[in-house]
Parts: structure tokens; sequence; C-alpha cells
């Protein structure tokens, strides 16, 4: 998908419109969304979206134009959900506590259990159907990564470059991931509690702090 479907994929979800509009839309995303996690995405057609959301397959189209759109629209909506694919608000506001924030939000979107099923539904599809993790990754974690380098790049006292600020949000952005996140996808314990959700990132912002002034 080129940037300017992904824009487009993004202005249908933040685009108001008229309630009755948006509720079939919500519930066609819903119904897409459950479809895939439990067919797989090549399984999951538009016909059987429209059946499950119990509107016509004319309606479906009239708020997704394909189902990659529709696809990377479910993506999309659960980043802001955890306000993942916003900028944050930093006014007065330390970096590091701007990085705990963030930490706390993408440590929540992967404990979520729909988005672990999604990981797997997608690595699933990688062999016969690659362009999903194409689709999944740039509207997911591309956006998130996105996100943070220009956080990064924002904050003139540590003068990052653009690529720079790209290893930068890798390098945090995978200290959040830690152990639990390989250990979800494969279907093991990997549940944290509320405390230990708060611990994991606020070692991964000391950590990257060390790294960042040394």
């Amino acid at each position: 998908m080129s940037q300017c479907e992904l824009s487009k994929a993004i202005t249908k979800l933040i685009k108001p419109g008229r309630p009755k509009s948006i509720e079939k839309r919500d519930s066609i995303l819903a119904a897409a969304q459950k479809l895939i996690l439990e067919l797989g995405y090549s399984a999951t057609t538009m016909d059987l979206v429209a059946t499950e959301a119990k509107v016509s397959k004319q309606t479906v189209y009239s708020h997704f134009s394909n189902k990659e759109t529709l696809f990377t629209a479910i993506v999309i909506l659960k980043c802001q959900q955890h306000q993942i694919t916003e900028q944050p608000h930093t006014d007065k506001q330390e970096i590091f506590e701007t990085l705990y924030k963030i930490g706390r939000q993408i440590v929540s979107l992967l404990q979520q259990a729909d988005v672990v099923a999604m990981y797997r539904v997608v690595i699933a599809e990688v062999g016969s159907n690659p362009q999903v993790a194409k689709l999944f990754y740039e509207a997911g974690p591309q956006q998130s990564k996105q996100m943070l380098a220009d956080y990064l790049l924002s904050q003139a006292e540590f003068k990052f470059s653009r690529e720079d600020s790209y290893v930068w949000a890798m390098t945090y952005l995978n200290m959040l991931k830690g152990d639990f996140h390989m250990r979800s996808i494969l279907g093991l314990s990997y549940e944290l509690s509320d405390e230990q959700q708060q611990q994991l990132v606020s070692k991964s912002v000391a950590n990257f702090k060390k790294l960042l002034l040394n």
C-alpha cells in the first residue's frame, strides 16, 4: 500500500460523518477483525464481512475500497485507540517523562489479546501472502516508529539527525518489547500485571537515558 493509500485509510477513520454512517463503519471494522482473527486474512472476503456486519456489500465498499484498505484501517484504529499514532503533547514536559508515557501506551497495546492474535495471523500468512505483513507493518509498527522518531527529532537539545532519530526510536521500542512480546507471539505465558508493566517501562526509560546521555 502506498503512503497515499495509507493516508486515505487514516482519513476514513477520522473524517466526521453522520452517526448512522459511523455506526455502520464501526460494524464493518468489528466484523472484519473478528473474521480475520477466526479465518485468517486470505479466507476473509468482503462478502463474508458484509454478512457478518449485517450490511450490504455495497455499503462495505462505500466505506472501504478493498480488503487491503479495510485491513489497514483495523490496524490504524487499534493504534489510535492507544494514542500510538499521535504526536505527544509535551508542553513543559521533560523528554523522559514523555517517553515513559509513550512506553506505557505501547506496552498496553502489545498486551491486548486481539493484537497478539493479529500478529499470529500475519505471521501465518507470510509464506502464502507476504503483502499482508507489509500492510500490517506500514499501518502499525512503522507508524509507531515514525511517531517516536518525529518526537525525538523535535528535541533540539539532542541534535538528532533524521537517520539517528529512527535508530534511537527502534532502540527504545525494542527495549519496551523485552521478552514478553516474543513469548506472546509464541503462545507462551506473557501477561504482565500493571506493576510489571510500570517496571518494564521505567527500566526501559532508565536504560535509554543512560545510553543517550553517555
